[in-house]
């Protein structure tokens, strides 16, 4: 007995676009998938109809009868969704886009100009962190979100609204607040006022990763804190405690030091994202945007198109 009901609408638009492209290489270009992952997706459905769907050639890809059969109703299937799809955005419904916080207001002027682009004024947003965002995405509660990344993450078209390096921030009298900039050495033996990973865990693995590379893992002292007010007392009142922050974000903590790196800086990019395999991934494709698995934000290849830098800061006195 066959698992029919495990047949996902995106098993099929992977399975009618290896049958058009004819190739496994060209398919995995087009869906912006890793080609590994989508062969692994195409013998999943084959297991899950119960009937070999395509034979493997060496110049590509070629149906079988059954194939054949599959194809010509999920084609149209996929169609008609399309077609419903465009109906159902033109009745004007608005659409929901979360927003990490502390997004500076520029940007979400930005993201409704964008949308108004494709038709779609009516834009409400609500605000959620980056882990959460990733979840209501998927359940189709958001149509976008509005998050810092540091890395591409996994099946998400996304286009790069803002991108940043970060610097540290310390109190005045530091001693490393001498410095014109500070070197990767330089902060052996200070302590990392950080957030709690678990509100953006993709972003904080970047980001110690980063300093890791650099011979920095410092102890991390987590405050669960939402008030810039609040970080700036952990500062003042802390021997070797530091905080990573954008330079743009600087004019928000008045009386604290901000240094740059020398060299090989940490970065903070604030993206509009969306399920790549979503209707919407279209339009971020069409204005630069790029999915993580075609060179997008931390990939290889060409970095997605950007805009200028934020004003805000992704980090401590945040909600992520």
């Amino acid at each position: 007995m066959h698992d029919h009901q495990g047949v996902e609408l995106r098993h099929l638009r992977y399975f009618v676009t290896v049958a058009e492209e004819g190739t496994m290489t060209e398919a995995a270009r087009v869906l912006r998938i890793a080609q590994p992952s989508l062969s692994q997706q195409i013998s999943a459905l084959e297991r899950r109809v119960g009937a070999k769907l395509f034979h493997r050639r060496p110049k590509g890809m070629e149906l079988t009868e059954g194939g054949r059969i599959l194809y010509a109703s999920a084609s149209r299937t996929l169609a008609e969704i399309e077609s419903s799809l465009v109906q159902a955005r033109d009745a004007r419904c608005p659409v929901h886009v979360g927003v990490c916080g502390t997004v500076p207001e520029h940007l979400l002027a930005r993201v409704e100009r964008v949308l108004a682009e494709d038709g779609s004024p009516d834009v409400e947003f609500a605000e959620a962190d980056s882990r959460q965002q990733l979840d209501l995405l998927r359940t189709g509660t958001l149509a976008f979100g509005v998050m810092r990344v540091f890395h591409d993450i996994d099946d998400l078209a996304t286009l790069t609204l803002a991108d940043e390096p970060l610097g540290v921030l310390l109190r005045p009298d530091h001693p490393l607040a001498d410095h014109a900039a500070l070197s990767w050495a330089d902060l052996a033996g200070q302590e990392l006022l950080w957030f709690p990973a678990e509100r953006n865990p993709h972003f904080a693995e970047g980001v110690l990763a980063h300093l890791s590379g650099h011979g920095w893992s410092p102890r991390l002292r987590t405050v669960d804190a939402h008030s810039r007010a609040l970080y700036r007392h952990h500062l003042r009142n802390s021997q070797n405690l530091i905080t990573l922050r954008a330079r743009s974000a600087v004019t928000a903590d008045a009386g604290m030091a901000w240094r740059p790196f020398v060299s090989d800086p940490p970065r903070e990019r604030f993206v509009l994202v969306t399920l790549g395999d979503s209707p919407w991934a279209g339009l971020l494709a069409r204005l630069g945007g790029r999915s993580s698995g075609d060179g997008g934000i931390g990939g290889p290849g060409q970095r997605a198109a950007s805009f200028p830098s934020a004003a805000s800061s992704a980090l401590p006195g945040s909600a992520w």
